[in-house]
């Protein structure tokens, strides 16, 4: 028995796996009652997702929903009699599983109601008949609201004990909170594309901090346990998607999700090196992309100047390569390196196209940060990013006060004769100590990383 209180079957492990010589027969009770379970859940699944198009069983809205409430309670007591009473544990760990697939469904549902009766968006949304829940009254939509979070949350949490109980708690108000955005009773692109975005940086940053190194959760059904927290945040950028025209904002939230499941997500499903790199890539790429396509909708919200357009679009790429290289599966030395080149091609382009003192302290700022990171961290690219961005920065600057130096004066004449003649006599002085230095900064410039 284990010393864990609890159904034993809760946290069995299990340990079968196939040999290699055996052979696919419809004779073996094993094959099929894998089968079985196989197409039982698609059945469920298939089932409960028409649900959401209802009007496919006679009676109201409310009626519905209580139906589809209480067979998802029957999903979790089906898991609970094949554990306890058929002590199998793989019928219970489907059913449960099914249980966490069948929530958001329900939770959709609710969330259409409360929208029937406490819609922000001012008038009620035209949508096709079989895509509306109608609650009764206020007070009905609330009950309904309540009284299904009071049964779905613990059926969530008692499934997650099942299927990754080391992180089970975390897992289950993860879960909750997720399908609690789609109570929301509003259906407007901003607002959702708002929420949307804050629900995806909270998903990826538990699965970047919590989830990917819990070994237990790297098996199949702890894959499944983290797949389902992610299933409130597609309807709810389906929803919108299907049944409303989707505005810039809302296409950046798209794109944002698209980067983190690029980058996040589908690089734990292979442990191919070449492959998690090149979805890492594709997912930071889309990143860039969509703040793109954001900076351009800020930009003509908030009016802003010329002279900041290019550094609004440019400068937030290297601040999100450089965050990425952070959560890189592979060496994130790559990321690092091409946030500073980024950083220091949007200075210096800015200042091209935006000649002037302001433009000229900024990329000698951005370049001076450039090359005091490279230093630190001992990376030739970016150190020498930094140095030419410097230069270029510096040159500017020294091609503007020349423009305005008159060298036709004798008093110029006699300032830079003085200023040559003192050059002169520094490095006869001090040539030998500075042979010895740069011999010494080409040797450290060798022992740093490329």
């Amino acid at each position: 028995m284990n010393n864990q209180s609890g159904p034993d079957f809760i946290f069995e492990v299990e340990d079968e796996k196939a040999k290699p010589q055996d052979t696919f027969r419809l004779t073996d009770t094993k094959t099929i009652s894998r089968i079985l379970r196989s197409l039982g859940a698609i059945i469920i699944v298939a089932s409960a997702s028409t649900f959401l198009f209802q009007h496919w069983t006679p009676g109201s809205d409310l009626q519905r929903f209580l139906l589809l409430l209480g067979f998802t309670a029957i999903l979790s007591l089906g898991g609970l009699f094949c554990g306890l009473r058929l002590q199998e544990s793989k019928g219970a760990r489907t059913l449960l599983g099914l249980t966490l697939a069948v929530t958001p469904i329900n939770f959709s549902i609710m969330g259409a109601l409360l929208f029937s009766q406490f819609s922000w968006d001012g008038s009620f949304a035209q949508l096709p008949g079989y895509a509306t829940w109608v609650a009764s009254s206020p007070g009905m939509a609330l009950l309904m609201a309540l009284g299904g979070i009071a049964v779905l949350a613990p059926l969530g949490h008692f499934s997650f004990m099942t299927l990754g109980h080391n992180r089970a708690k975390l897992l289950s108000v993860t879960f909750l909170i997720s399908n609690l955005t789609l109570l929301l009773p509003t259906r407007q692109p901003n607002a959702i594309a708002a929420v949307f975005m804050l629900l995806i940086a909270a998903l990826t940053f538990n699965e970047i901090s919590a989830f990917r190194k819990e070994t237990s959760l790297r098996t199949f059904e702890g894959i499944l346990s983290r797949t389902a927290l992610w299933i409130p945040a597609a309807i709810l950028i389906g929803r919108g998607c299907y049944f409303y025209t989707p505005n810039q904002l809302f296409v950046s939230a798209i794109l944002i999700a698209v980067a983190a499941l690029f980058f996040v997500i589908l690089p734990q499903f292979t442990g191919r090196a070449s492959w998690q790199r090149a979805s890492q890539i594709f997912g930071a790429i889309v990143a860039s992309v969509a703040w793109l396509n954001l900076a351009e909708l800020l930009d003509r919200s908030w009016r802003i100047g010329s002279d900041w357009e290019l550094l609004l679009a440019i400068m937030p790429i290297s601040g999100i390569l450089y965050l990425l290289s952070r959560f890189s599966l592979c060496s994130g030395r790559n990321y690092r390196r091409a946030a500073a080149i980024v950083a220091i091609l949007g200075g210096s382009a800015n200042l091209l196209f935006h000649s002037g003192l302001q433009a000229a302290l900024f990329c000698l700022l951005i370049s001076i940060s450039v090359l005091v990171y490279g230093y630190l961290c001992e990376q030739k690219i970016i150190f020498f990013s930094g140095a030419l961005g410097t230069l270029f920065g510096l040159g500017y600057q020294v091609k503007a006060a020349l423009h305005h130096f008159s060298l036709a004066g004798w008093s110029s004449l006699m300032v830079i004769g003085v200023a040559i003649i003192i050059s002169a006599s520094f490095l006869e002085r001090n040539g030998g100590r500075l042979r010895a230095r740069v011999q010494h900064v080409r040797t450290r410039l060798n022992q740093w990383e490329r």
